[in-house]
């Protein structure tokens, strides 16, 4: 991946790293080896040749006042990587984002669009491309946003193509989207906050509905019991709740009325399950994040107990799987939330699980205590014994306090 980063850089600058040493850091260019540079190229555009030579100044420079703030940012200290070469690091990797990204919009806004329209190994390659959609994503792979934000500002400033019109974080979602397509991503970001880093940016566009319902009252645990054969699917359907595909709203938006439990489309492939991992785990190691999507495979863990609950789910048109078998679906959405911290004072679907909870309550106490006509006789018995009982104890304490 290394030489593809180098050639994106070098697209950038032009087709030649004018301030590039032999043992490969990177340092400022002198004066004198400017000059040198610019009678080299004399006939190859001096005016194009020395504002490109700027550009990576300005890039370096930039890079090098954030270079605390940037190492900051990491649970790791770099010790072993020195300045220079950290903010090589800085460089390279964040100029390959800017025009992987950029590149792969203007991909898909051209007629007709599509990858093959770049001359590229990586939009030329198949597997690449959705290869590379996967591992910028991973948590640990994240650049702080402040950094590709700095980079893409000044290439923008420093090329003759205006990209100002396209934002930042509006070409970031348009070159995840392919992970999980949904129609105008890009329409659902929050404009107002401030991202940590491109899997900040991409999980965003799934909270727009979600933020309004967080409910911060004191909660309990909410537990489910299980069906005798595992199955809690099966256990809500025996106390009449209905389930029902949730068209058109997010994919956390689930909703609970009605004795319908409403719930968007689930697809479970090879790449929605690595983001929904990272996701998770960028809840757990942000302290700001808030635990949305935490809170949601909590949802599914409590609700998925076997087979037969994804096949009740399948049924609906509710969880869409490219996995083996539904085993194998219900074993991933019990496994996606082991062993993680969880705030119950920020469960934004608390209140759904809590009216299904009663209503399975209720529905149980009907089924063990009103199975047969003889215990519902015997409860009416029972009363009807109670309230005598409650009569002969008036009528013997009455007069004691009210005499003739």
């Amino acid at each position: 991946m290394g030489k593809h980063k180098m050639r994106f850089l070098m697209r950038l600058l032009g087709g030649k790293l004018e301030r590039r040493k032999s043992d490969g850091d990177m340092s400022a260019t002198t004066k004198g080896e400017r000059e040198s540079d610019d009678r080299d190229c004399l006939e190859d555009n001096i005016e194009g040749r020395m504002a490109k030579a700027v550009l990576l100044d300005d890039l370096v420079e930039a890079m090098q006042m954030l270079q605390g703030k940037t190492r900051a940012c990491y649970s790791e200290s770099f010790d072993d990587i020195g300045g220079d070469d950290f903010v090589e690091m800085m460089v390279v990797d964040g100029c390959f984002m800017v025009e992987l990204l950029r590149l792969y919009y203007d991909s898909v806004h051209t007629e007709p669009p599509g990858v093959a329209n770049v001359d590229d190994p990586i939009f030329t390659t198949p597997w690449m491309l959705r290869t590379l959609q996967r591992d910028l994503l991973m948590l640990e792979n994240q650049l702080p946003f402040f950094v590709i934000e700095k980079l893409s500002e000044l290439i923008n400033n420093n090329k003759s193509i205006d990209r100002q019109a396209v934002s930042l974080e509006v070409l970031a979602v348009t070159f995840f989207d392919p992970l999980l397509p949904r129609k105008n991503a890009d329409s659902k970001l929050n404009t107002k906050k401030p991202y940590a880093h491109l899997l900040d940016v991409f999980r965003s566009t799934f909270l727009k509905s979600v933020r309004e319902k967080v409910d911060k009252q004191g909660m309990a645990q909410v537990k489910m019991q299980s069906h005798p054969d595992g199955s809690v699917g099966a256990l809500l359907r025996e106390a009449g709740v209905q389930f029902k595909k949730r068209k058109g709203q997010d994919l956390l938006d689930i909703n609970f009325a009605h004795r319908t439990l409403q719930i968007p489309p689930l697809s479970v492939d090879d790449n929605t399950v690595p983001l929904f991992l990272n996701f998770v785990a960028y809840e757990q190691c942000h302290d700001h994040a808030k635990p949305y999507f935490t809170n949601y495979f909590m949802f599914w863990d409590s609700l998925v107990n076997s087979p037969g609950d994804i096949q009740i789910l399948h049924k609906h048109g509710i969880i869409n799987h490219a996995l083996g078998s539904n085993g194998d679906v219900a074993n991933l959405l019990n496994k996606l939330c082991r062993e993680i911290v969880y705030d119950l004072e920020q469960c934004y679907l608390y209140n759904e699980i809590k009216e299904s909870k009663y209503r399975v309550w209720w529905r149980n106490l009907i089924r063990e205590r009103f199975s047969s006509p003889w215990t519902c006789l015997s409860l009416f018995a029972a009363i009807i014994l109670l309230l005598l009982t409650l009569l002969q104890t008036l009528y013997t304490v009455y007069p004691y306090y009210r005499p003739h």
